[in-house]
């Protein structure tokens, strides 16, 4: 029994690591490629901005396909309209086509996160949830950052590089598609108001949408940058990958020392770092290759803490029971984010050349800041010991991942002791009404009796 969930996590991580690796080696290629047949920036980041479009959409619906035909067909046929799509971008090239066929690729990956991500819940009991998500979230990073290495093998002009992610997607489907492992349940999970929430934590609502729109400009249109700043594709390659590595460093000291200071001034904290780190790069790349690396691994590993960081602030400002709905609302408003950032990133390296990537996120981020402060004035902040833990979670996944996250169990709790008063209302109906189905029975019964023992008595 422990060799087979052993060899079923295995074959659930493998199947990520290769679908992640595919899916980042493609929408960097796609972006290099955009620039070599001469599009401008702003086009090719709209045309980027579809596949977080098809992400949102196949979170919200894929759900309802996955019930419609089953985990292990859905999966198939998500892995390989995916697979077939990485290949069609290298046969059709416009900024329509590519735009359509971004739109079902982001539904399609939304879909194969969603049967992953509810495979994983799974093998999750209460005391590994936490192992087991922080195993999941080290593995996404650096499969995000292996398929950014693989654009060195090859060059984005021809057609070996779409190839090759496509194979690896499609691949993906074998390890976990062997599994033996029943398929888990899925339900559409609940999520709090957006307006609701932002009455309860302006920054946690502001800090998901500004960090997703940081994160996606620069994974959208950072190769674009990295080209007109004259790197080779071999140092693109090194570009994006390093970030990608310094996001996953940079996630675990920064949320555990969240835990025993005031979390509201380090998340300010690491806003600003994260603006003067863009900067740097933007005034300084250009004279040196290593200070390039360092300012944009430094800022892009600080803007992905932001998430994670204001997740656990949004926690902390409520109660049991609107924690798991929150969290979802969050993952909302990063999807928003996510499809805004490539938009303005690109029309603004259209605008103000490359340096106009960092001068986007950094208004967006000051912009964050000063609702930051703001929000300091007007919402009480729980003390230290007050604070819930921080758990580092990637805004690029679905709303089923939150099932790992250890403060569910806080949740779970709060359901069992505090049932469901509607529920429990129903059930007190179907009670009675049941009650009263037998009591009018019993009196049936006996005035049907009641003429026979008459005519006896006759």
């Amino acid at each position: 029994m422990l060799f087979q969930t052993l060899v079923s996590i295995v074959a659930l991580f493998l199947s990520l690591i290769l679908l992640v690796m595919g899916n980042n080696l493609l929408g960097t290629v796609i972006a290099l490629r955009m620039e070599l047949e001469g599009y401008r920036a702003g086009i090719a980041g709209t045309v980027l901005a579809f596949f977080s479009i098809g992400f949102v959409l196949g979170s919200l619906s894929g759900i309802h396909v996955i019930r419609r035909v089953g985990h292990i067909r859905a999966f198939a046929v998500f892995g390989a309209v995916a697979g077939a799509v990485a290949l069609l971008h290298s046969i059709h090239i416009s900024v329509i086509g590519w735009g359509a066929l971004r739109l079902v690729l982001g539904f399609c990956i939304a879909g194969l996160m969603l049967i992953t991500e509810s495979w994983a819940n799974t093998r999750a009991t209460t005391e590994t949830r936490g192992k087991l998500l922080a195993t999941y979230m080290v593995l996404f990073y650096l499969a995000a950052s292996l398929g950014q290495f693989l654009i060195g093998w090859g060059d984005p002009a021809t057609h070996h590089l779409f190839i090759v992610a496509a194979i690896l997607i499609v691949v993906s489907l074998i390890p976990l598609s062997l599994t033996r492992s029943p398929a888990p349940e899925l339900e559409a999970g609940e999520r709090l108001g957006i307006l609701e929430l932002w009455r309860k934590s302006e920054l946690g609502v502001a800090g998901a949408l500004f960090s997703a729109i940081a994160l996606s400009a620069f994974a959208a249109i950072g190769p674009i940058f990295a080209v007109r700043s004259g790197l080779d594709v071999g140092q693109v390659a090194a570009f994006m990958g390093l970030a990608i590595l310094a996001a996953m460093f940079l996630q675990w000291p920064i949320g555990l020392l969240s835990d025993f200071v005031p979390r509201r001034i380090l998340i300010l904290v690491v806003i600003g770092g994260s603006i003067a780190a863009g900067l740097v790069a933007a005034w300084l790349g250009d004279q040196s290759i290593l200070w390039l690396y360092l300012s944009v691994s430094l800022f892009y590993g600080l803007v992905a803490c932001i998430y994670p960081l204001c997740l656990a602030l949004t926690h902390d400002m409520l109660v049991h029971h609107q924690i798991v709905p929150a969290s979802a609302t969050m993952l909302f408003s990063a999807g928003l984010g996510s499809v805004i950032g490539p938009v303005l990133g690109g029309f603004s390296v259209t605008w103000l050349g490359p340096p106009g990537l960092f001068f986007l996120t950094a208004a967006a981020l000051s912009l964050l800041l000063l609702l930051g402060i703001r929000s300091s004035l007007r919402e009480r902040d729980p003390t230290v010991e007050e604070q819930t833990h921080c758990v580092g979670v990637a805004p690029v996944s679905t709303t089923v991942i939150l099932e790992l996250d250890p403060r569910q169990e806080d949740f779970e709790a709060y359901q069992d002791s505090h049932p469901d008063p509607l529920a429990a209302e129903t059930a007190a109906d179907t009670t009675a009404e049941t009650v009263e189905t037998v009591e009018t029975a019993e009196t049936a019964v006996e005035t049907a009796v009641d003429p026979v023992e008459s005519d006896d008595r006759k």
